[in-house]
């Protein structure tokens, strides 16, 4: 639903069957007051095919509610900023390309509703100034904190107080409040105190080029005191890595923490996930980047997009920054998923792995879409580049599974799941525990009765960290913090297979 400045219902929003989104506005003979779903009181405003939609986008209105404001994706692999008179989409007036990367954010003025600032995230946040009305106060704040970005949270409506936070790498979310008159913060808080002072570690956007020939985006940390080669240490070749702080002076432990999703992304910022791990000498990468490499993922899990990941270790072992033989793989959801396919279809390159809710099944998967999933039905499919209801879509989703792999495993996996997932079912993990058990494979098997898609109780993701932590250290001897279960009063029920 799409609403103007007044809170008015202009458009709203449907899939079809043909995996297009539909937008619809209110029809002239329609009571704006009194509206229901029947189809005289719609009329179709705009259709979006599968490879736009993530890339459509309605932002907002004009201060004056004639025309709207769209983040859009047709024609362009990155998007545009652009700005229409409402009901007349096909007359767009192009106010911003993405150069780099698509549109993260667009700050407005906050009664004139004019563009201020627009936003791109490749690595880090980039802020493009398009009105000069707020040059000289977006230089101050990008000058007040040279490590982190600002955002702009809100503005009051006389224009004059701003609240600002900003995103570091290696420090919490800071608040504060910004005078534009006078040019001055005031410190209001930060989100994380106990971690005030604490050296944390870097978050190094880098790219490299997969088998295929894309270019990949990811992001690298390393412990905070692991010694770096200096530009002046190396060749020149490898000069830009050494200034990036990539280039440690002993080969590291690796992590392959591969995000959910897929069509998702990582976002540079303080990892809270990556805190505790990354002290015991480890490095985590992560990739999933843009539009078009994102549906260049479509029909290819299990392949490609693993080979993507495959492509991403040899990059970090040929540069001379990870051990070959110490490199381990971890995800929640596709990232789970993606951790089972490493440990399934290529056994030699981890050393273990760390499933967390993640399908092992893709033909399961797709039978226990919930009810409110089912508009997102046709996209899982392209995704997937198979449906589960012909004969050769099946044949591909049974080859694309881990499950039917199962016996393949040979290096440690722990496997983590709460049962109250309607997206992905315990079944997905039940079956191929149980797979591996009638294999005589040993697997970790915790169970969670009272989670879902993840880990949200506090407790509870105190001892998921702490398992998980003791299960690394006994793969790639790191150090560890010392942990029993019960420690946090947790309900894992931990099964050793």
């Amino acid at each position: 639903m799409v609403v103007d400045n007044n809170l008015q219902i202009k458009m709203v929003v449907e899939e079809s069957d043909d995996g297009f989104l539909n937008f619809y506005r209110i029809s002239h003979t329609a009571n704006p007051h009194k509206l229901t779903s029947e189809a005289d009181n719609w009329v179709e405003y705009l259709r979006v095919p599968p490879q736009d939609r993530a890339l459509t986008i309605p932002i907002s209105f004009t201060a004056d509610n004639k025309r709207i404001y769209w983040q859009w994706g047709e024609g362009t692999d990155l998007g545009q900023l652009v700005v229409h008179d409402f009901g007349h989409p096909e007359k767009n007036e192009v106010l911003y390309t993405a150069q780099r990367a698509q549109i993260g954010g667009v700050i407005f003025h906050p009664t004139e509703r004019t563009v201020l600032s627009v936003t791109e995230i490749y690595h880090k946040p980039d802020i493009y100034v398009a009105n000069n009305t707020v040059l000289e106060d977006m230089q101050y704040l990008v000058n007040l904190r040279p490590t982190g970005t600002p955002v702009i949270e809100s503005m009051s409506l006389d224009f004059e107080t701003w609240l600002v936070s900003y995103i570091s790498d290696d420090k919490p979310f800071e608040y504060f409040l910004y005078s534009k008159s006078q040019k001055k913060t005031e410190y209001l808080f930060t989100t994380r105190p106990e971690l005030v002072g604490r050296r944390l570690s870097k978050m190094v956007g880098f790219d490299y080029k997969a088998r295929d020939g894309l270019k990949i985006q990811a992001y690298l940390s390393l412990p905070p005191a692991t010694p770096l080669l200096s530009p002046d240490q190396v060749k020149e070749d490898k000069k830009e890595l050494a200034k990036a702080g990539m280039l440690p002076t002993k080969k590291q432990k690796l992590i392959v923490f591969v995000h959910g999703g897929p069509k998702a992304r990582d976002f540079f910022g303080l990892q809270r996930q990556m805190l505790g791990l990354l002290a015991e000498d480890m490095l985590f990468c992560s990739v999933g980047f843009g539009k078009n490499l994102t549906n260049a993922g479509n029909g290819e899990w299990g392949r490609k997009m693993h080979q993507d990941l495959l492509d991403g270790v040899d990059y970090l072992v040929s540069e001379g920054v990870v051990d070959r033989k110490q490199v381990a793989i971890m995800g929640g959801s596709y990232g789970g998923y993606a951790t089972l396919v490493g440990m399934t279809f290529t056994p030699d390159v981890f050393a273990c792995g760390v499933d967390i809710v993640g399908p092992s099944n893709l033909i399961t998967l797709l039978e226990t879409i919930p009810p409110y999933w089912m508009g997102f039905y046709k996209d899982m499919t392209a995704m997937l580049g198979a449906d589960k209801n012909t004969e050769e879509g099946k044949r591909i989703l049974r080859s694309r599974s881990p499950l039917n792999f199962a016996n393949r495993v040979k290096n440690p996996l722990i496997i983590i799941h709460g049962s109250n997932d309607p997206r992905v079912k315990q079944a997905e993990s039940d079956q191929f525990v149980g797979a591996l058990k009638k294999n005589g494979i040993p697997v970790t098997y915790v169970v969670y009765p009272d989670e879902g898609h993840g880990m949200r109780k506090p407790h509870n993701m105190l001892a998921m960290a702490g398992l998980v932590e003791e299960f690394l250290h006994q793969c790639l001897h790191g150090d560890v913090e010392p942990f029993t279960l019960g420690q946090y009063n947790s309900t894992a029920v931990v099964r050793l297979f």
